[in-house]
């Protein structure tokens, strides 16, 4: 039996389970040239010095240090190395972060070792395709071309040195492009170069590649390097540029979405229109993507859920989720650990959730991946989580991620600033109160009940109405005072303003003006109406109330507005009045 050529790469493999790490080693060593363990990552960065590998394969959870730590490490010593992650389904807190940093790929320890050796074998079938190596002048001429290029287009090396390599170029006429070779001297470095090359036999292949500016030669022209695949790296490149093409269109999807999240943050009024509008909005960007939004104290319970989405998240979150209770971690995770870490969490798979009511119906309505993520509300004492759910396997990026974080954050932003703006819009409303409210009977006061008259008296002139004032006085209120204190005089105060306002309209406006002194202001009201309404007003508080012990009557003086006349001519009229009506015997009205 012919055995299988192994892949020519060195790996270090850090892993603190033994068994796990046995099991694995024992399968990759059959695969690849070399490999190197260690079980921890303090291990396996001594490792990374000693060795140089091409792979670093690591786990997460370890003692002395964790594989997070040491990624962070890898990093920044050499931040292009390919870095895969074995994670199991409790590592997922660290796993977000690790994307973050740029790992290469991550795949589930109770997978099958031949799925981790297959992601890297998949992961370095470009650089094995790119053989096809050529290095160029700036004015084009062949420098040096590797023997297996030569031998693909059917020369010896020594046929094609210090050739111009237009010479092994099909033009395209019929294409509006700039050569591969202008673009790397514009940018000195391309990925994705494409070229048709004529092979000696007469026959044309379409290549894609990439290339860089490497050097300057004693004459100071640049060297430029370039690496070319044969037609199957065309193909998956093509696929990976379709692939790519919508992603970038998924990309600019949640960047307009958090665009829009931002001018809402700043213009709504109401917190749960705001959100209920975002959530609406999840599956525009990706149909098979729903949401909800979980609020944080000491439980996680649901708020808002996508309405457009065919879920009912009432029975996927049917109670509260407690969150000092861990008896929940492993059925709601990945909400549950963003909650209690205020970090997002994701699981691309939830089959590895455990058996739960809540599982059964993500897979009722098709959810494959979950992803949580915490609202960045520094001032609130409670907290949201917002939890994503995709109908689909989602693989995240770096990119990706941090766009998730950014409309998190902003929606957090956006219920602050609601907030804060209903606070402001509150203190407002209680300070204007405050200033135009009379402390005692909680009616209009002197203050405001000037503005009130100049309106009246701007509108009546503009759109030449009438209207009409009563004026009143409670009748001997300092014997009151004197007699019974100035608590009952207080409490005759207050009830003779809520009798007499609730006889009044919507339109009319009753006012404190001093003391025990009071004016009505009537739109819109001949002098004939207003002395009706202040007979009626008369009777109204000459019937005792039962919580005041002593009789109560008032003075009225009524008096209509003359056009032309000014404010405080007509309040001395309705003045003049009240003391007329108080001459003549008191508990009556002049006019």
């Amino acid at each position: 039996m012919q055995r299988l050529q192994k892949l020519p790469i060195k790996i270090v493999y850090v892993e603190d389970n033994e068994e796990i790490r046995h099991l694995t080693a024992e399968y990759l060593e059959n695969h690849v040239a070399s490999l190197y363990t260690a079980g921890n990552g303090e291990e396996g960065l001594a490792l990374l010095q000693e060795v140089e590998p091409d792979v670093v394969i690591t786990d997460m959870e370890m003692p002395v240090m964790n594989g997070l730590d040491m990624i962070k490490k890898i990093r920044e010593e050499r931040p292009d190395i390919p870095i895969f992650v074995t994670t199991t389904y409790e590592d997922t807190l660290y796993l977000t972060e690790a994307i973050k940093y740029g790992i290469t790929h991550y795949i589930y320890k109770q997978s099958d070792p031949a799925r981790l050796l297959d992601s890297i074998r998949d992961f370095f079938k470009l650089i094995h395709n790119s053989f096809l190596t050529m290095e160029l002048t700036e004015e084009g001429d062949i420098l040096s071309v590797s023997d297996t290029f030569a031998h693909f287009l059917g020369f010896s090396k020594e046929e094609l040195l210090h050739k111009p390599v237009d010479s092994l170029l099909v033009p395209l006429n019929d294409v509006k492009q700039t050569s591969f070779l202008s673009r790397l001297q514009t940018f000195e470095q391309v990925e994705n170069l494409q070229a048709v090359f004529r092979k000696r036999s007469g026959a044309e292949v379409l290549l894609s590649g990439a290339g860089k500016l490497i050097s300057e030669n004693e004459n100071n022209q640049n060297i430029y390097e370039t690496h070319w695949y044969p037609i199957e790296c065309l193909l998956r490149s093509h696929r990976e540029i379709t692939e790519r093409l919508q992603k970038e269109c998924y990309l600019k999807s949640l960047m307009q979405l958090h665009a829009y999240i931002s001018q809402e943050a700043m213009r709504s009024s109401d917190i749960e229109t705001f959100l209920q509008d975002i959530l609406d909005r999840l599956p525009t960007i990706d149909p098979d993507l729903s949401g909800c939004l979980l609020s944080q104290s000491n439980a996680l319970a649901l708020r808002n859920g996508t309405r457009t989405a065919d879920i009912d998240f009432d029975r996927l979150f049917p109670v509260p989720i407690d969150l000092e209770n861990s008896e929940h971690e492993k059925i709601y995770l990945p909400c549950f650990l963003a909650a209690i870490y205020d970090k997002m969490i994701f699981i691309d798979d939830i089959g590895h959730l455990a058996d739960s009511p809540f599982k059964s119906a993500l897979t009722e309505y098709g959810i494959v991946t979950l992803v949580s993520i915490p609202l960045d509300q520094t001032s609130l004492a409670s907290k949201s989580v917002l939890t994503l759910m995709f109908g689909h396997h989602q693989k995240f990026d770096k990119e990706e991620l941090d766009l998730w974080q950014n409309i998190a954050n902003t929606m957090g932003f956006g219920i602050e600033s609601i907030n804060l703006r209903l606070e402001r819009d509150a203190l407002i409303r209680k300070l204007d109160t405050m200033a135009h409210t009379d402390n005692l009977t909680g009616i209009i006061n002197r203050y405001r009940g000037v503005e009130l008259l100049e309106s009246e008296i701007v509108r009546a002139k503009r759109y030449e109405k009438i209207f009409s004032i009563i004026f009143f006085d409670i009748d001997n209120f300092k014997k009151i005072n004197d007699t019974y204190g100035h608590h009952m005089g207080d409490k005759v105060l207050i009830k003779v303003a809520e009798s007499i306002d609730g006889a009044l309209r919507s339109t009319d406006a009753l006012i404190r003006w001093g003391g025990e002194e009071f004016l009505i202001l009537l739109p819109e009201t001949s002098l004939h109406d207003a002395v009706h309404l202040a007979q009626k007003l008369r009777k109204r508080i000459e019937q005792r109330d039962s919580g005041i012990p002593i009789p109560v009557t008032a003075s009225f003086g009524v008096t209509e507005w003359d056009r032309d006349q000014s404010l405080d001519i007509l309040i001395s009229r309705a003045d003049s009045k009240m003391y007329e009506a108080k001459r003549e015997g008191r508990n009556r009205i002049a006019y």
